[in-house]
């Protein structure tokens, strides 16, 4: 009797743990925002989840000239950076995969390069880049801010050629 309790029990065990396995999360137009600014703040919270989204290639240079590629989407002032202006919410790409190319990254339009993305994020740790300003078209040199990111391992990306349905700046 007390084989079949013990037997019971780690059957009971071995369901709940295949009955607990995390969803992973599949961010849309309506949900990116949202998702994105938790992730942001709580980044602990995520660790090891799985995430599938849409965004464009974003690459930022530090005041150092070292290059840091991010996958992100545009959103409103306050989330990633201290300049208190529209800004880039996303992730830092911590893994050596190769992306194709940022496309038209000064200009404020949807043709960017758009890629599906499915990976997770490795760890709490955000990457923090320090940048020059930007304002209306021009580099300021004088002043640097800090963008933040939560880092993400990409494990598989599709190039999306049509991406007339995807939104460039992203909101509450």
């Amino acid at each position: 009797m007390k084989k079949v309790l013990v037997c019971m029990m780690i059957g009971l065990c071995l369901c709940l743990g295949a009955c607990a396995k995390r969803q992973g999360y599949a961010l849309d137009e309506k949900t990116f925002f949202l998702v994105m600014t938790n992730v942001q703040f709580y980044p602990d919270r995520y660790v090891g989840e799985d995430f599938e989204f849409d965004a464009f290639v974003y690459d930022l240079v530090d005041v150092d000239g070292n290059r840091h590629v991010t996958v992100a989407r545009k959103c409103s002032a306050g989330y990633g950076c201290t300049c208190g202006k529209d800004t880039i919410i996303g992730f830092a790409v911590a893994n050596d995969i190769e992306l194709p190319p940022a496309r038209n990254q000064s200009e404020n339009n949807n043709d960017k390069t758009w890629l599906h993305i499915k990976g997770r994020i490795p760890s709490q740790d955000k990457q923090e880049i320090k940048i020059y300003a930007y304002s209306n078209g021009q580099t300021d040199y004088n002043t640097v801010e800090t963008i933040s990111f939560p880092t993400f391992v990409i494990e598989e990306f599709s190039v999306i050629e049509d991406y007339s349905h995807l939104s460039y700046y992203v909101t509450k």
